[in-house]
């Protein structure tokens, strides 16, 4: 049976895009030598305003999945399509930036410990920096049934036979204690596990714990719940918006305190790591109000909407591929030695490389096998945009 088209998922799928590329032209440009106090202030500050992104795609990978699923259909098969649709992909641009990486160091590419090396980045990417994500997110996918029991197990004894104002307060009640639990983890995670003194499969575990998928859970609860009511998850959104737009001030302004205080010369954009306190906090706050902003836009039309709508299409391969523009940008951008200009060099790459990205991947999926390298875009590159009445479409990694 066909669902309602979730329209302002597309927008908020676009909004994180842009803000992951965003993300890392700043820490493309922050280190540079030349950069004056000014210009790394501002990049941090600008920083503060990205980190909702990448967590974004887990909070949608949960929308989608329990909006699609959720209600017991098969998920067997799906799992096997997931594979040739984010996965499959994965390993080709993880080959991809391994080559790249041996050109740019001039080492060959046939060498005894060449084979080696690639599944080592398969497991723990370095030369793709941002391919971390797509193993961590992939987890979810593997591990939808075991949410879905749980959500069940939840509905089945708290929800069942109530009304509507109880099942509302108990779904409050589990969040605060998920969120809390979510909280102390990221305490230990920034506070505590540095600190710990541990050998064989804990130290593995903590030392990879950015990509391993228990450090994120909380965003993808929150996303089952948006794609479990999604009129109700609707109304709440616009109900809270002035709670939100508040707590995101508060917290963005702690965050650039707390940077600042780290050290106001030399900016360290790794005290604004995602397993911390407070920025669990603020990304949550932003992300809703992120959610808003999707849902004040989804009625209207104009150039803007529609440039949303294109890069979360194809926000799957403009992901994968974006880190490589943006590493040709920068090579010629490194050329520019002049002080002062990185804020400035920062946007104009933005700029470039965002548009770029998804316009490679707009042409790719049209191109035979093009899915291989784009995901599951390169199945829809040569349809139009489905009727309202269709299914809708997924987020990065695509699940559609």
């Amino acid at each position: 049976m066909s669902r309602e088209r979730i329209n302002e998922w597309a927008l908020l799928r676009g909004f994180a895009f842009l803000a992951v590329v965003m993300q890392h032209s700043i820490g493309e440009y922050i280190y540079r030598s030349g950069s004056i106090q000014a210009d790394s202030i501002m990049l941090g500050m600008l920083y503060h305003f990205t980190r909702f992104g990448t967590l974004t795609f887990v909070f949608l990978a949960g929308a989608i999945l329990f909006y699609q699923y959720g209600d017991g259909r098969k998920y067997r098969s799906v799992i096997f399509r997931r594979i040739g649709d984010i996965y499959v992909p994965f390993v080709v641009w993880t080959i991809i930036y391994w080559i790249v990486m041996q050109w740019i160091f001039n080492a060959p590419l046939l060498r005894a410990d060449s084979l080696q090396d690639i599944v080592q980045q398969l497991f723990a990417p370095t030369n793709g920096y941002h391919l971390w994500f797509v193993i961590m997110i992939f987890q979810f996918y593997l591990l939808f049934p075991l949410f879905r029991w749980l959500g069940k197990q939840f509905q089945t004894r708290l929800l069942e036979n109530r009304s509507p104002h109880e099942q509302k307060r108990h779904i409050v009640i589990m969040l605060i204690v998920i969120g809390i639990i979510y909280g102390w983890l990221m305490w230990l995670c920034y506070y505590a596990m540095p600190t710990w003194n541990v050998q064989g499969i804990w130290k593995i575990i903590l030392d990879h714990r950015t990509s391993e998928f228990i450090f994120y859970f909380f965003y993808f609860v929150l996303g089952g719940i948006c794609g479990s009511a999604i009129q109700r998850w609707r109304a709440m959104i616009i109900k809270i918006l002035p709670w939100t737009a508040v707590s995101f001030l508060i917290m963005y302004i702690w965050l650039g305190y707390d940077l600042l205080r780290f050290d106001p010369v030399a900016i360290n954009l790794n005290v604004s790591t995602y397993l911390k306190p407070t920025t669990f906090l603020a990304v949550v706050s932003h992300m809703l109000l992120m959610y808003g902003l999707a849902l004040y836009l989804v009625e209207r039309k104009g150039v803007m909407v529609r440039f949303l709508q294109w890069c979360g299409r194809y926000s799957f391969g403009g992901y994968l591929s974006h880190a490589l523009i943006l590493m040709g940008v920068s090579y010629f951008t490194r050329q520019i030695t002049t002080p002062g200009l990185n804020l400035v060099l920062t946007i104009l790459t933005f700029m470039i490389v965002a548009p770029t990205a998804i316009a490679l991947t707009s042409g790719l999926s049209r191109l035979p096998g093009g899915q291989w390298l784009t995901g599951s875009a390169g199945k829809k590159g040569k349809h139009s945009i489905r009727t309202h009445a269709s299914r809708p479409q997924s987020t990065l990694p695509q699940d559609s």
